[in-house]
Order: structure tokens, then sequence, then C-alpha cells
């Protein structure tokens, strides 16, 4: 339980559970080749104000699972949390014929795969492709874990009275009287999806599971008429499953049977414990040798005569320009091709924000910029990856008023641990001239790169878009430029630019110096402001537009007097964007205001501005 979770899991029951099971989802996903192993194919976290779910792919199923957790269950000396499970099937998969009209004509939807990205968003997504529900429980002691699952082998639904459907201008008999409308196989894809989980919680806990638990109960099937009248009636074909496995020591039985109680006379009701022979439907589940994955590799690359150093890549790039946009798309799109990508940032300010809002960052440098300290700092860094992970890429993150030329006259000292791959710089197209024309480091940020990406173009003209690259081109001519939206962009197109199987040699673009102007001499300046308590949405918003023009910055972890909630802001130059922050259990309330160093009366004026919206502390 302690690999997990810190500190009594009754304070907060609900919020305890959903820890647990991002710890037990997130944690599968470091090392590649225990991924494969374990059969994750890829994991995507969504969170809405609706709460937390997940989306994921496993080994030998087309589809995508989706994981969302539905609250709390009360059974005697448990903590016992809910998870809706649901699979939504590939548009050309077979299994798109056993679901419902309604459901498959969901799947050829040209916005089906955004839709289900965003699945928390859409109630009707549940209601259509739900299979089941996991449990997830840790007895009051911390001393024992129970994960369960519940299913029915078939979900069913009869229309008594037929389907017609208009077809070229005529009504169609799609469904005959009395024929089926759903047929989906949900327990063998609940099977399937609890046997990966269950084997990533043995590899996580180093320990097979030490008893187990199933009973059967007669299954259900809808039958529904024209009228919208739905009933459920008994089908003798059918069948309703519920299966638990513990680990550690606790009262087991307790937490199955309060689980149970709600079914039908049983039919089956197995009880296993760890020394007897395991049941033979049993026998081949992952879980029971999934501790043995712990030292697994994919293969050895060194026999192969292949680099094992992961490729380094330097992320740059102003204040605001959409650098962490850019990294939530390289790591979506890295996941999905079962990579692992390892994340090193550094904040200007007390607090760190980009490292909570991504969930594979490792290690965060705060108080101080990484390319204006020691690369010793960096290097620890990197060192302590290595030592824990086997990451597919390693990104540095700089922050957006650190100078890239520093950090590239130090890199050769990570030879031994790293290749060297290339620096992106990301700029902002909408504040360009703005930007350039107050802060020398914008300029040695674009001229230090390998790769420009050119974001927000959506937001200015196409005449102001191609002056824009050629005043980018005249500062660095060797550089690949692409344009995009929001940071998203094929990490492809950036990868392959270059050979992988040779260091790249590092080689500063401004020649006779070694040493390149920081941020600190640029005039910037930066203050963190401590949140005492929440605040009043429309005084916060209505203060938000009256930041002075030297305010260049702000983002933090906000909260609300009308929702409780954690919520992301960030400010740029006049604009401003609020949402949900994934983390809901992040304690933290601040802001970070990066401004002008000679901005002497910031403190004050920024407080003026803001008095009737937040306490500051």
């Amino acid at each position: 339980m302690h690999h997990f979770f810190q500190g009594d899991i009754r304070t907060d029951p609900a919020e305890a559970v959903q820890e647990l099971m991002r710890a037990i989802l997130v944690r599968a996903q470091f090392v590649p080749g225990v991924r494969h192993a374990l059969g994750w194919r890829g994991l995507k976290q969504s969170v809405t104000e609706k709460g937390e779910g997940w989306t994921a792919r496993i080994n030998g199923f087309a589809g995508v699972f989706g994981l969302n957790f539905n609250g709390t269950e009360d059974a005697p000396g448990w903590v016992v949390g809910t998870f809706g499970l649901s699979y939504f099937p590939s548009a050309d998969e077979a299994l798109v014929e056993g679901c419902s009209l309604c459901g498959a004509a969901y799947t050829q939807r040209p916005d089906y795969m955004s839709i289900i990205r965003d699945f928390l968003q859409h109630d009707e997504m549940s209601s259509l492709f739900r299979i089941g529900t996991l449990f997830l429980a840790s007895d009051v002691r911390q001393q024992a874990l129970y994960l369960g699952m519940e299913s029915l082998s078939a979900l069913r639904s009869i229309a008594t009275a037929g389907v017609r459907m208009p077809r070229n201008g005529q009504m169609v008999q799609v469904i005959e009287p009395g024929g089926t409308d759903q047929n989906f196989p949900a327990l063998s894809l609940s099977r399937a999806f609890f046997d990966v989980l269950a084997a990533s919680l043995s590899f996580h806990l180093d320990r097979s599971p030490g008893c187990l638990f199933e009973r059967s109960f007669p299954g259900m099937e809808i039958v529904y008429d024209p009228a919208g009248t739905i009933e459920k009636i008994p089908a003798v074909d059918i069948e309703g499953v519920l299966m638990g496995i513990g680990y550690g020591e606790g009262k087991f039985e307790d937490a199955f049977d309060a689980l149970a109680v709600s079914q039908c006379a049983p039919g089956r009701d197995l009880r296993w414990r760890q020394g007897e022979a395991v049941p033979p439907v049993y026998e081949s589940m992952r879980w029971w040798n999934a501790r043995q994955t712990r030292d697994y590799k994919t293969f050895d690359k060194r026999i192969m005569g292949m680099d094992e150093r992961p490729p380094l890549v330097v992320l740059s790039g102003f204040l605001g320009s959409g650098k962490t946009s850019f990294l939530q798309h390289f790591i979506e799109y890295q996941t999905q091709r079962s990579r692992f990508v390892a994340v090193i940032q550094n904040e200007i300010g007390e607090v760190g924000l980009d490292g909570k809002l991504l969930d594979y960052t490792v290690t965060e440098i705060d108080e101080g910029c990484v390319c204006c300290s020691l690369v010793g700092n960096l290097k620890r860094a990197v060192s302590d990856i290595l030592s824990d992970f086997q990451p597919d890429f390693i990104i540095l993150e700089t922050t957006g008023a650190a100078n890239p030329l520093n950090l590239l006259d130090e890199i050769s000292e990570l030879e031994d641990l790293v290749r060297y791959d290339c620096t992106v710089t990301v700029v902002d197209s909408l504040n360009f001239d703005f930007t350039l024309s107050r802060f020398a480091i914008a300029v040695d940020q674009i001229r230090a790169a390998d790769v420009l990406v050119l974001n927000k173009c959506d937001l200015v003209s196409d005449g102001d878009l191609r002056r824009v690259r050629k005043q980018i081109g005249n500062l660095n001519p060797k550089a690949i430029v692409f344009s995009t939206i929001n940071g998203d962009l094929n990490p492809a197109l950036i990868f392959e630019t270059g050979d992988a199987g040779e260091n790249k040699k590092i080689v500063s673009p401004t020649s006779g110096s070694t040493f390149h102007k920081a941020h600190v001499q640029d005039g910037l300046r930066c203050d963190t402001l401590t949140l005492s308590a929440p605040m009043d949405r429309g005084d916060f918003l209505s203060a938000v537009k009256s930041f002075p023009a030297d305010v260049f910055r702000v983002k933090g972890i906000i909260e609300f007097t009308d929702s409780l909630r954690p919520m992301l802001f960030q400010y740029v130059a006049g604009r401003f964007e609020l949402s949900v922050f994934p983390q809901q259990d992040i304690r933290d309330r601040f802001l970070t205001v990066i401004s002008r160093e000679e901005s002497t009366n910031l403190d004050s004026r920024f407080a003026e501005v803001l008095k009737t919206a937040i306490a500051v502390s």
C-alpha cells in the first residue's frame, strides 16, 4: 500500500482510491520492456469537472478502453472505489457488429476518435459502450489491497417491435420484431483489461495475489419497445461474474461479500487461497508471474550493436510560446506508440507548475534556471532518470526566460549518458514583434535551434506569418521551420531530420563568446504569490483584464468560491486561459508573475489590481 499512497486513506477516501489507480496505471508505463510484457500499448489521462478518467490500449485489441471514477462503496473495514470500464471498438473492428445501432453509428462518425479521447465530456459514450465495473480497495489499516471486477458475459438488448430506419428515401426494416439490437461480449473484454491491470499491480508490489474470489449469478437482458419502455428480464444464456484478488493481510472476504450482496442467488462461488491449486480457468493470467517482469528488457541493444543512450532533446521558447502544449502532444504521440518520455523541467519561481501539469515528469529543477546554472544539476537529474527507468526520449524543457546557448556549451559533459539529438524552439507568432524588440533572450532562443516551431499561426494574418518566417529565417537560416496551431506537430517530422546513429556536434551559432545573455540580465523578474483562500471568479477575471502592460506572463493553480476544484490559469501578453487542473489532489494554490525588472512597484500595483479577488499571504 505504501508503494502508492502516503497518509491516512480515510481522510479523503475518494481522492485516495483515485490516487491508487493513477499510480498503478502510470508507473506501469515507465520502462518500455516492462510495459510491453504487462500488455500495455498506450495510456492517456482525461480530466474534466466531472472527474478523472483514462483511455488505454492493450495488447490484442484494436479498440480503446475507457476507465472513469464513479464513487465509493460501503464495505466494513475497507475503502472501496468503483470505476466504470468501457470499450470503444475501432471503426473497422468486427466487434462493431455486436454494438447497438446507436453505438455502431457512433463508431462511424468522423470525430469518433477525438470523442473517445474526451469521453468523460460525452455522457452517451458510457451508456453506449460500458462493459463492466472495476473495484479498487484498501483496508483501513492500509495493509491490504483488493482489485475486483464485475461484468456480464453479454450485453444484450431486444427490440420487441423491431427497428425501421430511412434509407434512400424509404423506411427499411433493419431489425426484425423481437430481433437483437445489441449483443456485445462484455465479460471477455473486461477480463482482458483486468488481467493487464492486475499484472501491473503484481509487478509494482513484487508479489502475486494471495487470494482469489469469484461468484457467478443469473444475467439479464434488456427489452425495449417504440414507446420507450425498457425492461430487464432473465436470460438463461447470460451469466454475470463478480471476481476479485487480494494482496497483503486483510479480511478480503468482507470486501468481496459486501460487493456481492446486491446480486441474485449465486451460481459458482469460488474461493482460493495461496497454497491451494490455482483454478484452471485462471492459470494463464498474467498476474501470477508479473513480478518476474522486473528485469525484463525488450532486447539487449548492446548485443545488437545499437546505442543504448536515449536521445536528449532541448525544448526552448519564450514565455507563453506554447512549449507545454507542444510537449503534451509529443508525449501523447510517443505513448500511443508504446514509448516512454522522461521530462526534466525547470521553472522560474518558488513553485514549479509545469511539472504538476505533466504526469510523466520525473525531475523538477526549481528556484533557478538550469540554463543559468551549473550543468551538474542537469547531469544529476539525467543520472537519476536512467538509474530507475529506460526512457525512449529525455526532454529538457527550459524555462521561457532561459538562454539555451548557455546549456549547449555544456552538454558535451553528458555524452556518456545521453545522445544529444536537437534543440527545438517554439516561437510565438502572435507576440513575435513585441518579444523580439524587448528581449534579447528570445533572439538567442531562435538562433540556438535546430528546429523552429512557429506556433499560434491561426491568430495572425497570412502576410504577418510570411514576414515572421522571413525574419526567423534571417536569424537562423539553418533551422527547419514548421508552422503549428496549439503546438500540435507530428514528432516524426522532427526526428527524421538527422542521423540518429551519430552524436550531433554542438555548435554555438554565436562565435567568440562563452556566455550568453540570461533572463536576469534581460530585465525580467519573478514573483510567486501564495493564495490562501478561494477567489470570486468574476472579480478575478475582471482583475486579469487590468493587468499592467509590464506583466508579461502569469501562471499558476487557483481555486474559485463557486467550484472548489483546482484550476490552471495561464496568461500571456493580454491573453489568458482557464481550465480544470488534471491532478485534483494538488494542494498548492499560487500565481507566478514574470514581469519587467524595473517595475519596482509591481507587488503593490499587482495586489491593488487583485485585492478584491485574492488573499495573498
